[in-house]
């Protein structure tokens, strides 16, 4: 470590040890504690407008929220041309992010702690900040994460970063009502959470207007792949496509991150049936991860020469690359989903979240409805329990039941056929917006 390094480090540990006893963490505290130290050490000072400013942007969560904020990291880029731009980004991310335009730097999240709580996880935070971020003298720092007593802010500040900007902690508890629970205090600027009805790619972009207090047009999606990861793809749908009966392709996404996501693959076999019979020149790439390979061999299996599991097998680029040569995208809400309408590929999936408990800003099929492409979400009519554990408390709307399908239970096959003839005309009619069907 640098003098500098080792006088913030030592700073924390200080803090760590005269707080370690208490029950929760008060931003306040440490903001008292730290800001002296950082200000002795060269931090905190005002922007040279003529200096190559330092930016970072703090991602470090799942591949579809990356998606959702490469428009965001496009214009920020466009913004700031000079900047060296530093992304922090979840370690399954990093795939994705090695392909980015608009940064110059990647640090991954490999933080190791041996425990959960706060107190426990600061020392191994505290050395991860002071080695990987402290060095850079970052002018400004981004956060997109929308849940209160995120752990980005907290990270943002220890940076030392000069301007810290993400959304604010104080959240509407009740109407009229804000609670306070005073981490603002480690922002540069709170942005004010707009009470609207709108995708989380639209909420980084705000982040942006609100800083610069000017509007922005272009919010499409990007995902980015290399030339190689194309011809990847186009080996692997070889067997498939040199059959040459078939004039069009779905790529199909039987699995999800969380089992309540899922929708019974039986339901996905009778769907795809139907489709055939009705498209008999059409033929299905069936998608996911190593841990989606069984249920995708055994879709893929039923349908002889018609279809192809390429489950496992590719890497997330790669997986890109066979959605951009597909037709449309039927499964769940995925990773895959997001980079499908990033590629403005048509999307029919669906949400377990309940249309009878009415959306709300933080609403799943709200934040991460497929964005700029034809899509058609379709919702379950009820919560499947009658006991208030699928509820508005959750964003998802079901209880995340871990044993498997939940809510989700209530799209039937022919909810989704429907579905699929609203996207065919949503197509038609080249509608680049998500529906919500109920």
């Amino acid at each position: 470590m640098t003098n500098e390094q080792q006088k913030i480090y030592e700073g924390l540990m200080a803090y760590r040890e005269a707080h370690k006893q208490e029950q929760g963490f008060v931003a306040k505290e440490l903001v008292s504690h730290m800001e002296p130290i950082f200000r002795e050490n060269g931090f905190r000072r005002d922007m040279n407008p003529a200096a190559r400013q330092h930016i970072l942007v703090l991602r470090d969560d799942a591949a579809g929220d990356f998606v959702l904020s490469s428009a965001f990291l496009r214009e920020l880029r466009r913004i700031y041309p000079a900047a060296h731009i530093t992304l922090f980004a979840s370690v399954r991310n990093k795939e994705l992010a090695q392909c980015c335009p608009y940064i110059d730097n990647i640090l991954l999240n490999d933080i190791e702690s041996p425990g959960n709580d706060f107190w426990t996880m600061f020392p191994a935070v505290a050395r991860y900040v002071v080695e990987q971020f402290v060095p850079y003298h970052f002018d400004l720092a981004f956060s997109g994460r929308l849940g209160v007593r995120s752990a980005d802010v907290v990270l943002m500040y220890l940076s030392g970063a000069n301007c810290r900007v993400a959304y604010t902690q104080d959240r509407p508890i009740a109407p009229g009502k804000i609670g306070t629970i005073g981490w603002n205090e480690m922002l540069s600027v709170a942005v004010p959470f707009v009470n609207k009805l709108q995708s989380d790619a639209d909420r980084d972009i705000f982040m942006l207007e609100y800083l610069l207090k000017l509007p922005i047009a272009d919010r499409h999606l990007e995902v980015w792949t290399l030339t190689e990861d194309a011809d990847r793809a186009r080996e692997a749908m070889a067997p498939l496509r040199q059959q040459g009966q078939m004039k069009r392709f779905y790529a199909v996404m039987p699995g999800a991150s969380e089992r309540f996501k899922e929708w019974p693959l039986e339901r996905f076999e009778a769907l795809l049936r139907e489709i055939m019979r009705r498209e008999p020149e059409t033929g299905f790439f069936v998608l996911g991860g190593p841990g989606d390979r069984g249920k995708a061999e055994a879709l893929a299996g039923s349908f002889p020469g018609r279809a192809l599991s390429l489950a496992g097998r590719l890497p997330f680029r790669v997986s890109v690359e066979v959605l951009s040569s597909c037709q449309k995208y039927i499964g769940n809400d995925t990773g895959l989903m997001h980079m499908a309408a990033a590629r403005r590929v048509p999307v029919l999936t669906l949400f377990p979240y309940p249309a009878s408990l009415g959306l709300y800003i933080m609403s799943c099929p709200i934040r991460f409805q497929p964005y700029g492409t034809a899509a058609v979400a379709v919702l379950p009519p009820e919560q499947k329990d009658g006991d208030g554990r699928c509820s508005l408390a959750s964003g998802t709307g079901c209880a995340e039941n871990a044993n498997g399908p939940h809510c989700i239970l209530g799209v039937t096959v022919e909810k989704m056929l429907e579905g699929y003839e609203l996207l065919e005309k949503c197509i038609r009619e080249k509608r680049v917006h998500a529906m919500l069907l109920k």
